[in-house]
């Protein structure tokens, strides 16, 4: 029988094949730095448009008819202000692999008018959904495919929003130490079941003295959770910190609009109903603004408050005492 013997290899080889694997792991490091160091934005910039506000409409309302979503609801904020919220099967299921994924269930596209001295324009924009898989600790979803429907179907020119968070700042976001993140919820009423809580904000709803109404509902597949889109009413409550107009033309200053931040939510899980708190998501969209000046959270006075107060009363509870005042966005 014969035997092959291996011929050894020479010194300068071995020298070259290690250098070579060296090149590769060092390579394989480098792209593993590189994308834990990128950089996630809230929005997403579609277009910048010279037609009317009716013309956009069309053309959106039948783009989103040639994609793979729908359109839950339309809602206007306030004049000049225009918003399509949508969803598809796909994001309400990767919606129910997280504990409360259904916060990104719904995504939105805002159409804003913006009167420049020479001539009007329309922004066009719409969340991005990647921004909200982390942010809302959706540690088992992928959402960067929707985001690719998204570009596609309704058009890409940059991502907007501040410098960018990375993905490990926003699965642990929070504006500043002590604040809330994503999971500091709001203590809402608790319910028996999950009809009883559905049906008290059901109830909730149509009595507008609490100036939350609502603006769209999303069933998540295969487990006990609704969320509920919301609109504010400061005529309606009395309220003055209900008005997001107000709220708006203080964190939303800059010349591209953040409009598809809005409208909050409310989600029933089981029997619970729960609403992200304001410090942590008006502050997550709005993670570059500053503390204090013109534009900084200190002017939006006692509005985590005023919200608590709202979805206590819409979720059917009582305020045995009531907080109207504060000393700024930080206090309770």
């Amino acid at each position: 029988m014969l035997f092959l013997q291996q011929r050894p290899l020479h010194a300068q080889q071995t020298s070259r094949i290690i250098q070579l694997l060296l090149l590769i792991l060092f390579s394989i490091v480098a792209l593993s730095a590189n994308a834990a160091r990128e950089k996630f934005k809230p929005f997403v910039l579609s277009e910048i448009s010279h037609k009317t506000m009716d013309e956009l409409k069309t053309e959106l309302k039948g783009k989103i008819k040639q994609s793979p979503f729908s359109i839950v609801a339309e809602y206007s904020p306030y004049k000049d202000a225009y918003i399509y919220i949508i969803t598809s099967d796909r994001l309400k299921a990767l919606a129910s692999e997280s504990s409360y994924g259904g916060f990104a269930a719904p995504q939105r596209i805002s159409l804003t008018k913006i009167k420049n001295e020479m001539i009007d324009e329309i922004q066009l924009s719409y969340t991005n959904p990647v921004f909200m898989q982390y942010a809302y600790r959706m540690y088992n979803a992928d959402m960067q495919p929707i985001l690719e429907q998204m570009k596609k179907h309704f058009g890409f020119k940059k991502l907007f929003g501040g410098k960018g968070l990375t993905a490990r700042e926003l699965k642990r976001y929070s504006y500043s130490f002590g604040l809330e993140d994503f999971d500091s919820f709001y203590e809402l009423p608790k319910y028996g079941t999950y009809n009883e809580a559905v049906a008290a904000l059901t109830k909730g709803f149509a009595d507008k003295s609490n100036g939350i109404s609502l603006v769209y509902k999303i069933k998540i597949p295969n487990k006990n959770q609704i969320i509920f889109g919301v609109a504010m009413s400061a005529s309606d409550s009395g309220e003055k910190e209900l008005n997001v107009k107000k709220t708006m033309s203080i964190i939303d200053h800059l010349p591209l609009k953040r409009t598809a931040y809005l409208p909050y939510e409310i989600m029933v899980d089981e029997n619970k109903i729960v609403a992200l708190h304001a410090r942590f998501r008006i502050a997550a969209y709005f993670y570059d603004l500053m503390m204090f000046g013109k534009h900084g959270f200190g002017k939006l006075m006692s509005t985590p408050t005023a919200y608590k107060n709202a979805f206590v009363l819409v979720s059917g509870g009582s305020l045995y005492q009531p907080q109207k005042g504060g000393n700024g966005f930080f206090d309770d």
